[in-house]
């Protein structure tokens, strides 16, 4: 079997806020997303499937906690793009219910065939989702959000990933 070199990027503990402001440490978290999501789709190993979606898991949900309770009500609310806000978080749902699918056919020892097709699928929409992150929303953000504003999102980024944690569940 063809051992992949790519390390994958470890999730574990407190999830410090990576970049000078909000919307960078978005973005950092964005690039770790699409490496675990490659990871995931190229693997037919079904160990290494499992360690790469519980990464995945954690960091999306702590990114998506900070998107979901910060950033998009601030794209609502200061950017005023209250039906963008709206889509983000419809598009956040519809991944984490692939996660949560992708997840299950790993417990049950499912057909693998379909995990990478459901794999696949994810790694789509959830890249569909950050390009929207990135060409649209963010930009909104960054030019109608004043300074205070986007310190004050910064700082409650921060604020707010400091006090997760995640723990992945001890290997089976």
């Amino acid at each position: 079997m063809h051992q992949s070199t790519t390390s994958v990027p470890t999730v574990s503990g407190e999830m410090k806020a990576q970049g000078s402001d909000a919307v960078e440490i978005l973005l950092n978290d964005h690039t770790r997303i699409k490496s675990l999501l490659q990871q995931l789709t190229q693997s037919s190993d079904r160990m290494m499937r499992k360690q790469t979606l519980e990464q995945l898991k954690g960091l999306l949900t702590v990114h998506n906690a900070t998107e979901e309770n910060l950033v998009y009500p601030a794209i609502a609310l200061v950017a005023g793009k209250k039906s963008e806000s709206l889509h983000l978080y419809h598009e956040t749902a519809a991944a984490d219910m692939l996660v949560f699918e992708l997840d299950s056919m790993l417990k049950e020892g499912g057909d693998s065939d379909k995990f990478e097709k459901t794999a696949k699928g994810l790694q789509k929409a959830v890249l569909e989702h950050i390009d929207d992150e990135e060409q649209k929303a963010f930009p909104h953000l960054q030019k109608h959000a004043d300074e205070q504003h986007k310190q004050l999102l910064t700082q409650s980024v921060r604020e707010f990933r400091s006090a997760l944690t995640y723990k992945p569940p001890s290997a089976s």
